[in-house]
């Protein structure tokens, strides 16, 4: 494993789209690093630019202080997980796990390959399948053998595209877990991008947002939350999402010379305090609630721990956690 640092990374596709623009960040030997972002953000690309899959057109990229910027892919020794599972079709699962150890140039005994697939086997839960071909796997069981494959190699990083996102959601919400648990039991340094909120604050020591091909902000899942340093950041996180609301809904109870307030919804108290809204919509969800008000003219979304008793069209008062509140500049920027 290796520490892995891209100082000033840059990215022009056909002499105009810059796709990643002075891209720095470090992802530490040992960490799980996450990129968030949108499609188009420049997710894919950063990681096609560490593996030497994408030439880099300005900046530096770093294997623990040594300039890999020019070095070929294979010189690199990253391992790469792909959105879709890319398997061998005609090989058993045991075979595709051992290829990438099988290749001339390592030259691992096959004693040693078999004791590796069966450790990440048992790790991903598919020990039972390794007899099976490949086009005998349910999705989710592919998807495990694609990152297993990349799992028996010790790169210098693993580098992770979505690889989560095709599985259906009970699936996802397991396997980003026992991803995090392998990450640590293995101590390996993952780069994973996604689009997932979810995947980011549970599998991640630290977020990088990319906002069009830029670095928003780097943190930890909890200060990305809590501090974010701009409403494109704020959205990122978060479900239900941020209220947004311009300062002049609430001049009466916040007194600030910003241009936009943000909300978390679990900071809006219900049945509580001296303001009255109307209520909009009940989403019950089951441990909490998802309530949408209208005051003054705009909606709000609430999250309201346990059964909620109201529904549409009632009023209801509700209090604001002011010591929680964001506060933006017109152009969207967090200000004190």
């Amino acid at each position: 494993m290796a520490t892995v640092e891209l100082q000033g990374v840059t990215k022009i596709f056909d002499k105009t789209v810059k796709a990643l623009d002075q891209i720095s960040f470090t992802v530490q030997n040992g960490k799980f690093f996450v990129l968030l972002g949108p499609t188009g953000a420049g997710k894919t690309t950063t990681l096609r630019a560490i593996a030497g899959l994408e030439k880099i057109d300005h900046g530096k990229i770093l294997f623990d202080e040594e300039d890999v910027t020019t070095a070929q892919p294979a010189a690199r020794d990253t391992a790469f997980v792909f959105q879709q599972y890319s398997l061998y079709p005609h090989y058993k699962v045991y075979d595709n796990l051992a290829f990438p150890l099988r290749s001339p140039l390592r030259k691992v005994p096959e004693q040693e390959i078999n004791s590796k697939v069966t450790k990440i086997a048992e790790m991903l839960k598919i020990s039972s399948k390794l007899n099976n071909k490949a086009t005998e796997l349910s999705g989710g069981e592919m998807q495990r053998v694609a990152i297993g494959r990349a799992l028996v190699r010790e790169p210098n990083i693993y580098l992770m595209d979505e690889p989560l996102s095709s599985l259906d959601a009970k699936l996802r919400e397991s396997l980003r877990v026992e991803l995090k648990n392998i990450q640590l039991n293995l101590g390996a340094t993952i780069l994973y991008v996604t689009h997932d909120q979810a995947e980011a604050t549970t599998m991640a020591d630290q977020i990088g947002v990319l906002e069009n091909g830029k670095i928003a902000q780097i943190g930890s899942p909890e200060e990305i939350y809590n501090n974010p340093n701009s409403i494109y950041v704020a959205n990122r996180l978060g479900s239900p999402k941020i209220n947004i609301v311009k300062n002049s809904v609430l001049s009466s109870i916040i007194s600030t010379n910003a241009y936009q307030l943000g909300l978390r919804p679990e900071h809006i108290k219900l049945g509580q305090g001296d303001l009255s809204a109307s209520v909009k919509t009940v989403e019950a969800l089951g441990a909490e609630t998802v309530v949408e008000l209208e005051y003054n003219g705009i909606e709000m979304l609430c999250l309201y721990q346990g059964s909620f008793d109201g529904q549409r069209g009632d009023n209801i008062k509700f209090a604001i956690d002011q010591s929680k509140v964001l506060f933006f500049n017109e152009d969207g920027n967090k200000i004190l």
